[in-house]
């Protein structure tokens, strides 16, 4: 009884979207401009590091520890292969595309299956990032509370920057 009513749930969610004239905000909208990320649309349903630091959808880059002697470029593609041996660890990540610069990754959610699309590129020390639902209005704040919990798991192996309170 309880899946069916989740799969009802789920269906009447993507269905109610499509009426609604919502479009799929994932993989498909990022840029392939490899100096910027896509903009976030007008819903609260995404996080970006390109957004202004003013605006409630801006989220911080990632800023890499900075190794005596290593160029910035190199550390921070060096915690990007970090952040994508982490997610390759965990069952709700699937690495789309992965180069030494950028990597794509679609996040599921356990409960109702919903894919966001997950992009970070270098960018000097820092990794830029911008996390997105293809469905819906709002994601209760799903996609913040992922990119920060994959800092906080880099900043415990020291290979991002604390946050400064």
């Amino acid at each position: 009884m309880f899946e069916i009513s989740i799969r009802v749930l789920r269906r009447d969610l993507m269905f109610g979207c499509a009426v609604l004239g919502m479009s799929t905000i994932g993989v498909r909208a990022m840029t392939d401009d490899s100096t910027v990320l896509a903009p976030c649309p007008q819903t609260p349903n995404c996080v970006c590091s390109d957004e202004s630091p003013s605006s409630r959808q801006y989220i911080a880059p990632f800023v890499s520890q900075m190794s005596e002697g290593t160029p910035d470029s190199l550390d921070a593609r060096g915690l990007l292969a970090a952040i994508a041996a982490y997610m390759e660890s965990r069952s709700e990540f699937r690495i789309v595309t992965q180069s030494d610069d950028s990597l794509q990754i679609e996040a599921r959610s356990r409960l109702l299956g919903f894919v966001d699309d997950i992009e970070m590129r270098v960018r000097g020390n820092r990794v830029v990032v911008r996390s997105a639902s293809r469905v819906g209005y709002s994601d209760l704040g799903k996609n913040r509370r992922r990119l920060e919990s994959i800092r906080q798991a880099m900043i415990a192996q020291g290979l991002v920057q604390p946050d400064k309170p």
